[in-house]
This record gives C-alpha cells, sequence and structure tokens, in this order.
C-alpha cells in the first residue's frame, strides 16, 4: 500500500478507513474503488473489514461491537496472516 501521499493525493489508508466509516464523498469512492482493483493489499483489507463488520453486526443485532472487541479480532485475523 502506498503509504506517501504524491501531490496532494491521499494515502491508501486514508481513503480505505473514509470508505469503512461511511465518510467517504461519491468521487472518493469511486477513487478508490479504482485504486483498489489495481491494489491487492488494499483490496484484500478492504474485502476483509467489510466481513468483519458485517459479521459483527449480524451478530451484535445490528448495534454493533465495542470497539475493544473489533481491535482483538482484527489483532488475531493479523497475526494468523503473518504465520
Amino acid at each position: 500500500m502506498s503509504h506517501q501521499p504524491s501531490s496532494g493525493k491521499r494515502t491508501c489508508m486514508q481513503m480505505l478507513q473514509d470508505m469503512l466509516d461511511g465518510e467517504a464523498t461519491p468521487e472518493q469512492q469511486d477513487e478508490f474503488k479504482d485504486h483498489m482493483y489495481g491494489c491487492m493489499p488494499c483490496y484484500q483489507k478492504y474485502n476483509l473489514e467489510m466481513v468483519i463488520k458485517d459479521l459483527l453486526k449480524s451478530k451484535c443485532c445490528g448495534q454493533g461491537a465495542p470497539p475493544e472487541l473489533i481491535a482483538q479480532i482484527k489483532a488475531k485475523i493479523e497475526q494468523k496472516n503473518v504465520l
């Protein structure tokens, strides 16, 4: 993932976070989708985050999960991906 913005462009992580938080404008959504299909780390991270988000919503009666639970789940998944 590109972590250095070039000429005022947002980084991968900024784009990803805006998408996941639902804060991306329609133009930013289009920009990220175009980027994501050419950047495998962004594609994988976005899809993983969406699956986790949807799973937690369905298991928590739509109320969402506590942030610390989400962080623990993500840490365990990342740990398993490293091994």
